[in-house]
């Protein structure tokens, strides 16, 4: 598939994304996130409506199994390859550390419980020291549309995190080194609970074979799928060499017990 470069050039030139540090990178290379998709398509043959009755631990296994292969062959490593020119213009750096596990974001169509299926609003600083220099690369797979893409509160990564109030809770449905939270999902989660108007959101509209990269500080997640289809979709942060710290970055990643960041 030919990437539609004026799609995302017209993208990066909106005020709201500009504003809010998002850039639209276009892949080099379509046969990365093609060959993402057919493996994806390749372990999920069941339907979209048994995968949405099924029940949540069962299919949270399903999607970690399927997220480690996808760490197994470093899809992480290639997408950013695909996009390294356009990473390094963003943060204005030639090197830079990338996390070594892929989120996979396997949100099955609207059910009962919503706010089970996505993840919350939330920035990077809620879970991680030092995030507040890291950015997310975030990457559609197959079915994203605007019925189901990433949200974003416009503009609040200008927000300073002494001025957002938020509440922790233990969610049942993740126990702490749970498939649930081995895949993204949060034991302890912070909801937001003032400081940040979340009635201003909008959609993140990344065009196929593009991803976006955005700072760890902006507020973002809330991507219920609307659409009758299992939205596929993978992230990873980054993080400029010279804002690395060994004393406060995470060393190990829970998931996969690697290192939690190498240096690309």
């Amino acid at each position: 598939m030919k990437v539609n470069k004026k799609i995302c050039n017209s993208l990066n030139e909106r005020p709201l994304y500009a504003e809010s540090g998002i850039y639209i990178a276009s892949h080099s290379d379509a046969s990365v996130v093609n060959k993402m998709a057919e493996l994806i398509q390749s372990n999920f043959t069941d339907t979209d409506e048994n995968y949405a009755s099924m029940e949540l631990s069962e299919y949270r296994q399903n999607v970690l199994e399927l997220q480690e292969k996808l760490c197994e062959l470093e899809f992480n490593r290639k997408i950013a390859e695909t996009i390294q020119d356009h990473i390094r213009q963003e943060l204005d750096e030639e090197d830079f550390f990338i996390q070594t596990n892929t989120y996979l974001r396997a949100a099955r169509p609207l059910t009962v419980n919503p706010e089970i299926e996505a993840i919350g609003w939330h920035r990077e600083t809620f879970y991680g020291p030092n995030m507040e220099k890291s950015y997310n690369v975030w990457t559609p797979i197959l079915n994203v549309s605007d019925k189901n893409t990433l949200s974003f509160i416009p503009n609040s990564q200008l927000i300073p995190d002494n001025e957002i109030e938020t509440s922790q809770y233990d969610e049942e449905t993740t126990p702490k080194g749970s498939a649930s939270h081995k895949i993204g999902y949060q034991y302890s989660p912070k909801k937001i609970v003032s400081g940040v108007d979340l009635e201003n959101s909008a959609k993140m509209i990344v065009p196929d074979n593009c991803s976006s990269i955005f700072p760890g500080n902006l507020i973002h997640g809330a991507g219920t799928n609307l659409g009758s289809k299992i939205r596929f979709s993978t992230d990873f942060r980054i993080l400029p060499k010279s804002a690395y710290d060994v004393k406060k970055n995470k060393q190990f990643h829970l998931s996969s017990e690697k290192p939690y960041f190498e240096l690309f």
